[in-house]
């Protein structure tokens, strides 16, 4: 069972990782109380998909210590039944869960790729830059993450600007701002075994 870490990032928010590493059915195997999701499995073709809905559950699962459902709103924001504040993001490999109990939470994750760059000029306003793919994934996942925790928003690419990073190459805080709103916030970040990832809490 590959779970990464379930952590204690603030007072009443805990972040969850797990690297993918199962089959389908090591997943019911280790735990049966995912078999509540088998026939839900159904409506995803790939393989991959049905993986990360496995382990954002399994997540879920340590975190709270019981299986839910997780839902989403016609915004696409997930949610429980429960009425904890959830965020959620998968990637080829890894998934990744944070859970508050009041404020709103955000979080993305995504492996390392020149893919990025691809779609660099779209992604990044006049006024920022990027020279190297370490900053092309922080600009992609900090906005991917502000983009969540301003869900109702629905900001474009124009309207989120990194400000300024501080940190290491693996950890550290970047500043962003909601230009819609003229609001600041840090998200964090984490650069592990081929893998980026971004957190925010409100």
């Amino acid at each position: 069972m590959p779970l990464i870490s379930v952590e204690d990032i603030a007072v009443g928010v805990k972040l969850g990782l797990w690297k993918i590493e199962e089959t389908v059915d090591d997943f019911f195997t280790y735990d049966p109380g995912l078999l509540f999701l088998k026939q839900a499995l159904c409506a995803y073709g790939s393989v991959q998909r049905r993986l990360e809905v496995l382990a954002v559950h399994s997540l879920l699962h340590e975190i709270q210590g019981r299986h839910e459902l997780l839902r989403h709103n016609a915004d696409g924001k997930p949610g429980l039944d429960s009425g904890l504040n959830v965020s959620v993001s998968h990637t080829k490999g890894c998934a990744a869960v944070i859970v508050s109990m009041q404020g709103r939470v955000a979080v993305d994750v995504e492996y390392l790729s020149d893919r990025v760059g691809r779609v660099a000029r779209k992604m990044l306003r006049k006024d920022e830059f990027a020279t190297d793919l370490h900053g092309l994934m922080l600009h992609w996942c900090a906005k991917e993450t502000l983009y969540k925790l301003y869900s109702e928003d629905h900001l474009a690419l124009e309207d989120m600007r990194l400000l300024s990073m501080d940190g290491t190459y693996n950890v550290g805080t970047v500043k962003m701002e909601n230009v819609q709103r003229g609001e600041t916030l840090d998200v964090f970040y984490r650069i592990f075994d081929g893998f980026v990832l971004t957190y925010a809490v409100l």
